[in-house]
């Protein structure tokens, strides 16, 4: 705009969401073959979908001996994500596997107990529905009437959903997905915290 003379502009308060491709890991194929024969049940967080996910059980998807150095990589990237984020580091604690086929959906959560979550995708048909980040000031917003929606005003964010990528995001971040419209949609999610 003319006669306007900008003296700094701040980005405050941004949320560090990281991606990963782990699709080239030597392990991937172990991964893929371990979820493929993965038995899953319904969750009451999930829509037409199931999850291996239970409270009374624990939780310990990534704990088989033979995807140890997966597990590995997977903590590498956490500990770059506490990194950039400047945390204290943090450790894989609880690991589950959720498959969401067409017509499934996750409802909105955020991950309680947790530092850093995650959700990695070994199977994810092109087209998959994509993780969506709900804006945590959203409930903080009045009287704004937006002309065009971008990062500083939106009040959801997606992050594409690729085979082989890893998303890392901060525990406190509300997320879910809407209707699948693919076949196979399945998604390692973890937990992490201190030690």
């Amino acid at each position: 705009m003319d006669g306007v003379h900008v003296t700094g502009q701040y980005g405050l308060f941004p949320t560090l969401v990281a991606t990963y491709n782990l699709l080239d890991h030597p392990a991937y194929s172990k991964i893929v073959t371990e979820v493929n024969k993965t038995v899953t049940s319904q969750h009451s967080i999930m829509k037409d979908s199931e999850s291996t996910y239970d409270e009374s059980a624990g939780n310990n998807w990534l704990d088989k001996s033979y995807l140890s150095d997966f597990r590995q990589q997977i903590q590498d990237c956490v500990d770059h994500y506490a990194s950039e984020y400047k945390l204290k580091q943090c450790f894989i604690k609880n690991s589950w596997m959720n498959r969401v086929g067409k017509g499934g959906s996750v409802r909105a959560h955020r991950h309680e107990g947790s530092v850093i979550s995650g959700a990695f995708y070994p199977v994810a048909d092109e087209g998959s529905c994509p993780l969506v980040f709900k804006s945590p000031i959203s409930m903080y917003r009045m009287s704004e009437i937006l002309l065009t929606e971008d990062l500083y005003n939106c009040y959801n964010q997606e992050i594409p959903c690729e085979q082989g990528q890893l998303i890392l995001f901060p525990s406190w971040l509300e997320h879910y997905t809407d209707d699948n419209k693919t076949d196979n949609r399945i998604t390692i999610s973890f937990n992490t915290f201190y030690q």
